[in-house]
């Protein structure tokens, strides 16, 4: 299933969402939940509207708690329930997962945690109502691209804290999130929690191909939805071959640099640790011939090449961009030839032969470039 956190992500949200798909289970839901054992409780489902967009949203009411919970009896009333048996593990999982981000922001053992918003029923109702759904519609995980980061601090009972909380940050550490993107808190710990346990971020390069419509499920506010769609994802070929990062992509056009300070600017890119640096000619503005300067630098490198570039050429300005990359695995080793050890590059089952050891035997043996190529190549064709 993929997620579409645009307006935020939440256990209700999540929850409206997949009754906005499955609203003929409401009754069966209804059922599983009351095996929980939690007293006085109540699901509302109603249709709403957020962004111009029909939604569904669901609101559990129940009556108010002053007790806190801590994981052990949580765990212990889901595992009693008549919840299947999926739904259970992922809805436990999802209790561990919270506890184990709250114990590392608090700096104290998993055993110590004491839950409070996170603890009360209506989260314990979220998040097995949402596991519930989740295994009935044979979801086998959850995949979401970038989430939206919030802004300004969050009105709890630990006092104010900054959006998103420091729990949600440990929850989505394998995650994509954008920073300032959304006002106040977009997602809450419930939802990280549920993503956590049910899913994983949406890797570059994957193609996801709808199975049925879009459900929508409403949040407290009125810019709060969620998109979810039955989905099945898969790659063009197969992922197992290739690993995936990221990288950065700087980009200058420079119409008054000469060519042997563009040079010294590539050499210099190069000794910081750039992957690639490229040259484009262009026509600029009254008709200048001009070129294109591409960087592809590690994304830890980002600021230190774009001060390299503003700082050794004329460019008064740098674009920049974050872009997903998929790769072949890649190792280098040598192979003995009648001249020697030759370094080689192999990735994707080919091997490529060092372009400077191929020309230093060239050159110290009179032989073409082309004919020390291919004997190397035989001597790769050989190697175990």
């Amino acid at each position: 299933m993929l997620l579409d956190p645009f307006g935020g992500l939440a256990g209700d949200m999540l929850l409206g969402g997949l009754l906005d798909l499955a609203g003929d289970r409401l009754d069966w839901l209804r059922t599983e939940l009351g095996s929980l054992g939690l007293h006085d409780w109540s699901l509302e489902v109603e249709a709403s509207e957020r962004r111009h967009l029909g939604c569904t949203r669901a609101i559990f009411h129940v009556p108010h708690e002053h007790a806190h919970r801590h994981l052990p009896e949580i765990r212990d009333r889901i595992v009693a329930s008549s919840m299947p048996a999926r739904a259970k593990a992922k809805a436990v999982l999802a209790f561990e997962l919270l506890a184990d981000a709250e114990a590392r922001v608090h700096r104290i053992p998993i055993d110590h945690v004491h839950f409070h918003e996170v603890g009360a029923a209506d989260a314990i109702l979220d998040i097995c109502a949402c596991s519930l759904l989740l295994d009935a519609l044979e979801v086998d995980e959850l995949l979401c691209g970038p989430l939206p980061g919030g802004s300004g601090t969050i009105r709890c009972e630990h006092g104010d804290l900054p959006c998103p909380a420091p729990a949600v940050v440990n929850l989505l550490e394998d995650f994509e999130v954008l920073p300032g993107v959304g006002v106040g808190e977009m997602v809450t710990p419930t939802g990280a929690a549920l993503l956590r346990a049910w899913g994983r971020a949406l890797r570059p390069g994957e193609l996801a191909t709808t199975r049925g419509r879009a459900g929508y499920g409403a949040g407290t506010r009125e810019t709060s939805v969620l998109r979810v769609t039955l989905s099945e994802v898969a790659r063009a070929v197969d992922s197992s071959e290739f690993e995936h990062d990221q990288v950065a992509v700087l980009e200058t056009h420079i119409d008054d640099e000469s060519p042997e300070r563009l040079a010294w600017v590539a050499e210099r890119l190069f000794v910081i640790g750039a992957l690639d640096v490229a040259f484009t000619p262009l026509t600029m503005k009254k008709g200048r011939p001009a070129v294109g300067l591409t960087a592809i630098v590690p994304t830890r490198l980002r600021e230190q090449a774009t001060a390299l570039l503003l700082r050794e050429s004329t460019a008064l300005g740098v674009r920049e961009q974050i872009v997903g990359r998929t790769i072949l695995p890649r190792r280098i080793s040598t192979v003995t030839t009648a001249w020697g050890e030759v370094r080689v590059k192999w990735a994707g089952g080919r091997a490529r032969p060092e372009f400077e050891d191929l020309a230093a035997i060239a050159r110290e043996h009179g032989l073409t470039l082309h004919a020390v190529e291919r004997a190397v190549l035989q001597a790769c064709e050989a190697s175990p």
